[in-house]
C-alpha cells in the first residue's frame, strides 16, 4: 500500500471512530421512503414530514462542537425525542414533528437497523448491523492484503457507513423519485424544525453546558442551515445514475473526513483521496443488500406505522 493510500484509509478510520457510536443506522432515503408513505393531507405537509424525518441527524457533522453534537444526538435519537412532538403546536410543526419522532432508535425507523430486524423474526440484530458484519468479511482481507490490518470494530464501523449509503442508492429501485423528494423537502427554508427543536432542547442544553440560551438556539439554527444544504446535495446525488451516485456519495465521505480533520487542525497532504476506497465499499454493500433490502424496508414501514399509532402520534 502506498503512502497516500495508507493516509486515505487512516483518515476514513479516524472520521468513523470519532463520530457518535449510534450514527450508523438507516440512510436518509430509507427515512424519506417510510415517512412518505404515512398518511398525509397535503403536499406541503408531506414535505414537512419528510424533512422532519431527517431532523434528528442535523447535528451529525458538527465536528467543531463535539460535546454539543453528541449531547443533542442522544436527545434526538433516544432519550428525549418525544419532546419535539409535545412542543409542536401548529399543523406544519406537527407534520415535521411526526417525521422527527418516526426516526428514533427505540421503536422508530432506526431501531430496525440496529436491534429489531423485522423481515426475519429469527434475527437477533438489526438489518444494517448484520449486513455490516458481512461486508466486514469482504473488506478485511482486502485491507490486510494492502498492508493495513485493522481491528474488527474499526472495520465494522467503516462497513456500517458503506451499507447505509449502498442501501440508499438501492432505494432508487423502489422509488425512482426518492432523490427528488429529498431535495424538494430540503429546498425551501423550513422554520418548523429548528423552532420546535429550539423549544424542546435549547433551555436544557444551555443549563447542561452552562451557556446562554441564545447561544444554544444559535447552535441549533446554524446546524439546521448546514444540514439543509447537505440534504439538498444528497437528494440531488440520488437523482443521478447509480455509478454517478456512488461517486458523488463517495466524494461526500471524503469531504466529511477532510472537514473532521480540519476541525482538529489536521490538513491532508496534497493528492490524498479516499474516494476510491469509499466507492469500493459502497458498491460491495449494494451487492450484499440488493437481494433483501426491500423486504426489510417495507417491514420497517409497517412496524413504525404501528408504533406511531400505539404511541398516539397522529395529526
Amino acid at each position: 500500500m502506498n503512502t497516500q493510500t495508507r493516509i486515505a484509509c487512516v483518515t476514513l478510520i479516524a472520521l468513523l471512530v470519532f463520530l457518535p457510536a449510534t450514527v450508523f443506522a438507516w440512510g436518509w432515503a430509507v427515512h424519506a421512503f417510510v415517512d412518505d408513505h404515512f398518511s398525509t393531507k397535503w403536499e406541503v405537509r408531506n414535505g414537512n414530514q419528510l424533512y422532519g424525518g431527517f431532523g434528528p441527524d442535523m447535528f451529525l457533522y458538527r465536528f467543531d462542537a463535539p460535546a454539543y453534537r453528541d449531547y443533542l444526538f442522544a436527545k434526538t435519537h433516544a432519550t428525549d425525542f418525544m419532546e419535539v412532538w409535545e412542543d409542536a403546536q401548529s399543523v406544519p410543526a406537527k407534520a415535521a414533528a411526526f417525521g422527527f419522532v418516526s426516526h428514533n432508535e427505540l421503536w422508530g425507523v432506526d431501531s430496525t437497523a440496529h436491534t429489531l430486524m423485522k423481515s426475519n423474526p429469527t434475527a437477533t440484530q438489526g438489518y444494517v448491523v448484520i449486513k455490516a458484519q458481512e461486508l466486514m468479511n469482504i473488506l478485511k482481507p482486502v485491507l490486510e492484503a494492502n498492508g493495513l490490518p485493522l481491528p474488527d470494530p474499526i472495520i465494522l464501523s467503516i462497513s456500517h457507513e458503506f451499507v447505509e449509503y449502498g442501501v440508499d442508492i438501492l432505494m432508487k429501485n423502489v422509488d425512482p423519485q426518492i432523490g427528488a423528494k429529498i431535495a424538494a423537502a430540503a429546498a425551501p427554508p423550513n422554520p418548523n424544525i429548528p423552532l420546535v427543536i429550539e423549544k424542546a432542547y435549547a433551555e436544557d442544553m444551555a443549563e447542561h453546558f452552562g451557556i446562554r440560551r441564545v447561544d444554544a438556539q444559535q447552535f441549533i439554527r446554524s446546524s439546521e442551515r448546514q444540514f439543509r444544504q447537505v440534504m439538498a446535495f444528497y437528494g440531488n446525488a440520488l437523482m443521478q445514475d447509480d455509478l454517478t451516485s456512488i461517486y458523488l456519495l463517495a466524494q461526500r465521505i471524503a469531504e466529511i473526513a477532510e472537514a473532521f480533520l480540519a476541525a482538529n487542525g489536521i490538513i491532508l497532504p496534497p493528492g490524498v483521496d479516499i474516494t476510491p476506497l469509499a466507492q469500493f465499499g459502497i458498491y460491495q454493500a449494494m451487492v450484499l443488500c440488493a437481494p433483501d433490502f426491500g423486504q426489510e424496508v417495507f417491514a420497517t414501514r409497517l412496524f413504525v406505522e404501528q408504533q406511531l399509532i400505539a404511541h398516539g402520534i397522529a395529526y
